[in-house]
């Protein structure tokens, strides 16, 4: 059932009833993610909790949508957050369906957390009371997410040219939009990215940062972390802290690896930390790069300073524990083995002999070489950054030759 529901803090709001006891009702709020679902009284003066019982949908909560219009400004979750930690931005509503049109196939919009099955197993999107009606909006933040349009010269007006996720049909009643200042206060946003200012007192004196023992490195001000909204989720600038642009680009670089990156989000990383692999550091280097995603992708910072990623690297790789210059492909080698090591499935390695492949077909030798890999090493990099190459060496005196499938990353 639909019903308004109170929270914690005596605010409702829409929700549907998950669960039914003799005295209590388990109610999700419509357009919140799952982890603020709650617990409530279904009765009057009934047990301790000072929350109201829920009361019927619309009494306490407003009819916002049957008053919609073109212009009005609405909430609407950005297309690439996380179901289950949605990121939510401002939008205008273009234009408006009716509840009979026919609805349109949505692309390019926010995967919901909430479903409902039919009753052919189709899992579909939530939708209040069921209606279908559905709204055009152009969300400013997500301008940049989408290619551009080009001109057409028998329609120069794009602005009402669907254009998901920048311009994208949502289902008014769906969760993936809600009613301006639910989630988003008057000043807390606006509809460009936010320009970042670094102001400093005058008369502050400059702290001396990240010293070398020899002293070659000039004096400067703490660099931190700075709050604002990115150009587009992901963009976020990494502070040097001390010839640390080695760092700085490859945590960029394997950031963009999607499927890994997603895979660290939503927090699928925790069930598989290998904490009893001698080669890794006991999970440690995972989950320092895990809340580094998390605050690249938050939408909260405009710069991080990667302070803990490069602490922690440096407590198990001493040669980078300095504010000296390295090579880029020689972290990218070691932050990539040790976060592999960190998330290897395999808990007891087995002892595998090299194969030597002269004399075999290189198919049955490749695969046969990558099986024998698989025994040692099976983890999200394996899956994502590994691949083989062929070696072939000969002996220039005996001539006596080797093939072997070797791993790369």
């Amino acid at each position: 059932d639909f019903v308004d529901a109170q929270d914690t803090a005596l605010k409702w709001y829409e929700g549907i009833i998950r669960e039914v006891t003799a005295d209590k009702v388990k109610v999700h709020y419509f357009g919140w993610a799952s982890k603020w679902d709650a617990t409530l009284p279904r009765y009057k003066n009934v047990g301790t909790s000072k929350l109201s019982p829920p009361a019927p949908l619309w009494t306490k909560t407003s009819r916002w949508r049957e008053r919609i219009k073109v212009g009005d400004s609405v909430e609407v979750r950005e297309s690439n957050s996380l179901a289950h930690r949605p990121k939510w931005y401002r939008a205008t509503v273009l234009a408006t369906g009716k509840e009979t049109d026919s609805p349109t196939e949505l692309t390019g919009g926010a995967e919901l957390e909430m479903n409902e099955e039919n009753e052919k197993g189709t899992k579909n999107p939530l939708l209040l009371l069921n209606r279908k009606r559905q709204i055009l909006v152009r969300v400013p933040q997500e301008k940049n997410n989408c290619p551009p349009l080009a001109k057409s010269p028998m329609n120069p007006d794009d602005s009402m040219a669907v254009r998901p996720p920048y311009i994208r049909w949502v289902n008014l009643y769906g969760e993936e939009v809600c009613e301006a200042n639910t989630h988003i206060s008057p000043k807390e946003q606006t509809n460009t990215p936010a320009t970042v200012t670094y102001a400093l007192e005058s008369e502050r004196q400059p702290v001396e940062v990240m010293k070398s023992f020899n002293n070659i490195h000039g004096a400067g001000f703490v660099r931190e972390s700075l709050r604002g909204v990115p150009p587009a989720p992901g963009a976020v600038g990494l502070h040097n802290l001390g010839n640390s642009c080695y760092l700085n680009s490859i945590l960029q670089c394997i950031n963009h690896i999607e499927p890994i990156t997603q895979y660290f989000l939503k927090g699928n990383y925790i069930k598989e930390i290998n904490k009893t692999n001698p080669l890794g550091s006991g999970g440690r280097v995972a989950t320092a790069y895990a809340s580094f995603l998390n605050d690249v992708w938050a939408g909260e910072y405009s710069i991080i300073a990667p302070r803990l990623m490069k602490q922690v690297i440096g407590s198990f790789a001493p040669q980078f524990n300095n504010n000296f210059q390295h090579d880029s492909q020689e972290f990218c080698q070691f932050l990539m083995d040790g976060l592999h090591e960190d998330l290897n499935r395999v808990k007891s390695k087995p002892y595998v002999e090299h194969m030597e492949a002269f004399g075999m077909e290189d198919s049955k030798a490749s695969i046969e070489s990558w099986k024998k890999h698989l025994l040692r090493h099976d983890s999200i990099f394996v899956d994502h950054t590994q691949g083989m190459h062929r070696s072939h060496l000969t002996c220039p005196k005996c001539g006596k030759e080797s093939i072997k499938f070797d791993v790369y990353s």
